[in-house]
């Protein structure tokens, strides 16, 4: 019997993997937490948080992300410093700083230590999905609509 199911698996088509946008959440507060699941699970997307940047340095190398998420607000280090060594072991990922607020500067800052833009708390729907689809075609033009971003 299990010769027969052998062959018939053998035989079968095999299904195309799924694709799903991989980000990278370092240090992210609790409430933006619950609104990157929201957004995640309606948009197909998987999300690894973290809890410190240390840890996101070790996975940011090891795996990879098409979008990183770092916050401003980093326990222990400066945002700016977290962004360029993420943009060093991970040069593929697009980085997006995750602040309440924005500016000309601190747009001009991101870009300086390797992020694509700025995306403002509280996290909507529409304007994190929207962001990220902006950031990926930056970078993976073929990507940005079939990684989940609709």
């Amino acid at each position: 019997m299990w010769l027969v199911n052998w062959f018939k698996k053998r035989d079968e088509e095999p299904s195309p993997p799924e694709e799903h946008l991989r980000i990278l959440a370092v240090a992210i507060s609790i409430d933006d937490r619950v609104s990157l699941g929201w957004i995640g699970d309606e948009q197909n997307w998987k999300i690894r948080f973290t809890q410190s940047p240390r840890e996101a340095f070790a996975l940011a190398s090891q795996r990879q992300f098409e979008v990183i998420l770092c916050d401003r607000t980093q326990p222990g280090y400066p945002w700016c410093e977290v962004m360029y060594r993420l943009a060093a072991c991970s040069p593929q990922s697009c980085i997006l700083l995750v602040s309440p607020a924005s500016d000309d500067d601190l747009w001009q800052s991101v870009l300086e230590h390797g992020g694509y833009d700025v995306l403002i708390r509280p996290l909507k729907e529409s304007t994190t999905v929207r962001t990220i689809q902006a950031a990926l075609r930056l970078i993976f033009p073929e990507k940005a609509v079939s990684v989940g971003c609709q």
